[in-house]
């Protein structure tokens, strides 16, 4: 092994050769996680319902391990575990920096997953696949139980079967989510004929307790005098009641709300965002959003290290954890489990945006498929990492074990058809050059019609300023913008996320998110010059005095509105930010990584 906790993870005792069974397997009571047979794709929701055969067993596998005992490693109660609550140790894996509960308060994550470093794309891979590889066991017991005339196609749909991903920046994702989503009930083929079963993708039922009791009036068990907590972490769940999405005062889902956000928030924060990360050649900048500027990320490790004096470190804000922040927040909303970090894997809806989110990983590798994991600093921690861990391709992915004694590392699992599944695009683009890849990408997310020139608001947010989660609105040419302006105004340009897992940041900390709103589409809807320093678009013909569209102040003509997620507004400074700053740009005429190089031309800024 690699640089990492290797060393210090409890294993089991060495074994000198193990035949290992495709998928996932139990060995000495310890789960291993091994690539599949054969190379499968997995497919997108809105297409996978209509494979009638896999869709049949992919619900019955589901519904098996969320029946499972919550004790038992293969339950979904335990894999959901994995990523924060309970802060436990899954399947025994612990180190000697586990976790101790004394940590919160300076800022320690007591959940296992990565966030803010490089290896949030990497560690959340193998995490999908156990969720995946679990099912595909179920399913393939229960195929085998279909009668005669059924069992071929069951048996061969089941070695087909793989997770489902939900593209929320894909045009269909406009309509909001699949029905199926959101039914109570689904009636599908099972072994014994045509059955009504209960949901699991609409929620899960929690076994035990998760979390703690809020206030009076703010928990689920308080009904009928249930307020839906306004509280920025960590609403509780009771034993007995499921995960919810939009919570209403009955505790109900509003799928209403969350698909009218989902047609708002594709065309002007989800598209736009994709289309951006796609334009980013190099993997640190892509993999995620936080950075330290105190020179803590080992100069020399990788090109173009800020030094100490940049105070905003690198500019991260076209990676794919942006947008993926993004999404959180509006398919949970308030009160939802999806928007809470320690929460969110509870929803089932979790692990289709994360094989999303892990397809876009696949598509930027084979666009640039020299650019992985670097060394950097992970300043979170984990469960078994501790905080300021220097990270790098061979760091073990805890708690994903490859054999009894090892653990799966960022290398081990760059390669996706090594594990044995790839993704629709990646199939019809094999073997062709990366830019056919490349350029279909680019026409699938491009957010508006306008290939000329286009603008962008960047926005240097300071961590830790305000617990999150919370969201920063963008609105050009409003002034007078506040929390209760609709989304729905053509002056909204779109959003940024604080998805914070990071509780406690010190107040002079100089960790720094930084996001960016493509406005073009906003300045278009509104007719607000979009060329810059042309004499007959500055002046009117007639009188020859300047036009009063001509002149782009971004002191006035850009507002930040940050909202809690239960809507109440605070004020820029209070939210973090720092400075605010606009850029134009044609795109043939400058470094297509311009959002990071800052190769556009500085309309102007502003500090707070």
């Amino acid at each position: 092994m690699g640089a990492g906790p290797s060393s210090q993870i409890s294993h089991v005792s060495d074994v000198a050769s193990v035949s290992y069974a495709s998928g996932v397997s139990t060995y000495n009571g310890k789960i291993v996680l091994t690539p599949y047979e054969e190379v499968e794709p997995r497919l997108d929701a809105w297409d996978f319902y209509d494979d009638t055969y896999q869709f049949d067993l992919f619900i019955q596998g589901y519904r098996a391990i969320q029946d499972r005992s919550y004790e038992d490693m293969k339950s979904f109660y335990q894999v959901s575990g994995i990523h924060g609550l309970p802060y436990t140790a899954y399947d025994g894996v612990t180190s000697h920096n586990t976790y101790k509960p004394s940590e919160w308060s300076h800022g320690r994550f007591g959940g296992y997953c990565h966030h803010g470093d490089v290896l949030f794309p990497s560690w959340h891979r193998p995490y999908v696949m156990l969720i995946e590889a679990l099912i595909i066991e179920e399913a393939k017991l229960i195929a085998e139980k279909y009668p005669s005339n059924e069992k071929e196609k069951y048996v061969k749909a089941a070695k087909k079967l793989r997770h489902p991903y939900f593209d929320w920046a894909g045009e269909k994702a406009v309509n909001g989510l699949p029905e199926y989503f959101y039914k109570s009930e689904l009636e599908i083929n099972t072994p014994t004929g045509k059955n009504k079963i209960k949901n699991p993708l609409k929620s899960y039922t929690l076994p035990v307790d998760l979390s703690q009791p809020l206030a009076k009036g703010h928990n689920p068990n308080d009904k009928p005098h249930y307020i839906v907590p306004n509280t920025t972490y960590n609403p509780f769940t009771p034993k007995g009641y499921p995960t919810v999405r939009y919570p209403n005062p009955n505790y109900e889902d509003q799928y209403d709300l969350l698909n009218f956000n989902m047609s708002i928030y594709v065309n002007s924060v989800f598209k736009p965002s994709i289309y951006q990360m796609f334009q980013v050649d190099d993997y640190l900048h892509f993999s995620n959003h936080a950075v330290t500027s105190d020179d803590r990320q080992l100069p020399d490790s990788f090109s173009g290290h800020p030094t100490p004096t940049d105070t905003a470190g690198f500019a991260h804000f076209a990676s794919v954890e942006t947008p993926h922040d993004g999404f959180h927040l509006i398919s949970g909303g308030l009160g939802g489990h999806m928007a809470y970090v320690d929460l969110t894997t509870f929803d089932p809806l979790f692990y289709f945006h994360h094989a999303n989110v892990d397809r876009f990983l696949a598509l930027w590798q084979a666009v640039y498929p020299n650019s992985w994991v670097p060394k950097n600093v992970a300043i979170n921690g984990t469960f078994t990492d501790e905080m300021y861990s220097t990270v790098d391709e061979f760091w073990d992915l805890t708690p994903f074990r490859k054999s009894e004694t090892e653990f799966w590392n960022s290398a081990d699992v760059r390669d996706i058809e090594k594990l044995g599944y790839t993704y629709p695009e990646l199939q019809k683009f094999k073997g062709k050059d990366p830019k056919e890849l490349h350029n279909y990408l680019f026409e699938l997310y491009k957010p508006d019609p306008h290939f000329g020139r286009r603008f962008f608001v960047k926005v240097t947010i300071a961590m830790g300023k305000l617990i999150g989660p919370y969201y920063i609105r963008v609105f050009v040419d409003l002034y007078n913008a506040d929390a209760k302006t609709p989304v729905t105004s053509p002056h909204f340009a779109g959003l940024i996320a604080m998805w914070n897992s990071i509780n406690n940041f010190q107040a002079n900390s100089t960790s720094y998110i930084v996001g960016s709103v493509d406005i073009t589409a906003a300045m278009e809807r509104l007719g607000i010059r979009n060329v810059t320093h042309e004499y007959s678009e500055e002046t009117n013909p007639i009188t020859g005095e300047l036009n009063s569209t001509a002149i782009f102040n971004v002191d006035k003509d850009i507002t930040l509105v940050p909202v809690m997620l239960d809507g109440k507004g605070v004020t820029a400074k209070e939210a973090g930010v720092s400075n605010i700053e606009v850029y134009t740009f044609l795109h043939d005429k400058v470094n297509p990584n311009f959002l990071v190089k800052n190769s556009g031309e500085l309309i102007g800024s502003k500090k707070f």
